[in-house]
């Protein structure tokens, strides 16, 4: 009595998957060099074979393989190194993305306690002359809308009623640069000055 059917089918199967795996591949084996009869790593050539199932020889030798070293070494090499740089550009444009990020998270978060009166009497306390008025508000009003604690959405660092960059500019006015608009006016006054 004969094998089982289905281990039959499986035969066939796999000599099946085989054949058709035969027709597509083609692989470089290493052959030992033909001035010795040994195979060492220093004296292997390689040759490539075909697997063909639709000829009469089912395998064909093709000869040494002589590598091209433009096309199997440099082009390979150029592209990861091509790679590795734009990784590594990315990476260093992600960072400074964070920290200017992390660095107006920090400003963005100073809650100003506005001092009484309207923006004249800011103007004013500020040491801004009453002709200047109508400049400094015209001015204020298109970098931040009066917004003392108003950072540049764009991540530049820009911040408060003048849109220092960096905000830090304003600290010798006093160091409550980041929340008082009278300190922020003055080093408004004296930039415009």
């Amino acid at each position: 009595m004969g094998p089982p059917h289905s281990t039959m089918r499986n035969i066939s199967n796999a000599v099946a998957s085989l054949m058709l795996l035969a027709t597509q591949a083609t692989a470089a084996i290493p052959v030992a060099n033909a001035a010795s009869d040994t195979a060492t790593a220093g004296s292997l050539d390689r040759i490539e074979v075909r697997f063909n199932t639709n000829t009469p020889d089912a395998v064909v030798a093709q000869g040494p393989k002589t590598p091209n070293f433009d096309t199997d070494v440099l082009v390979p090499l150029r592209a990861s190194q091509a790679l590795a740089a734009e990784n590594a550009r990315k990476a260093a444009a992600e960072a400074a993305k964070a920290a200017a990020a992390k660095k107006a998270l920090l400003i963005f978060n100073a809650v100003a306690v506005l001092p009484p009166g309207s923006h004249t009497d800011w103007m004013a306390a500020a040491g801004i002359a009453a002709s200047d008025y109508d400049y400094a508000s015209y001015i204020i009003d298109h970098e931040s809308g009066w917004g003392v604690t108003k950072s540049n959405y764009g991540g530049s660092g820009a911040y408060g009623l003048g849109q220092a960059l960096p905000a830090s500019k304003m600290a010798k006015f006093g160091s409550d640069y980041l929340t008082n608009p009278i300190t922020q006016l003055r080093w408004a006054n004296a930039y415009a000055i």
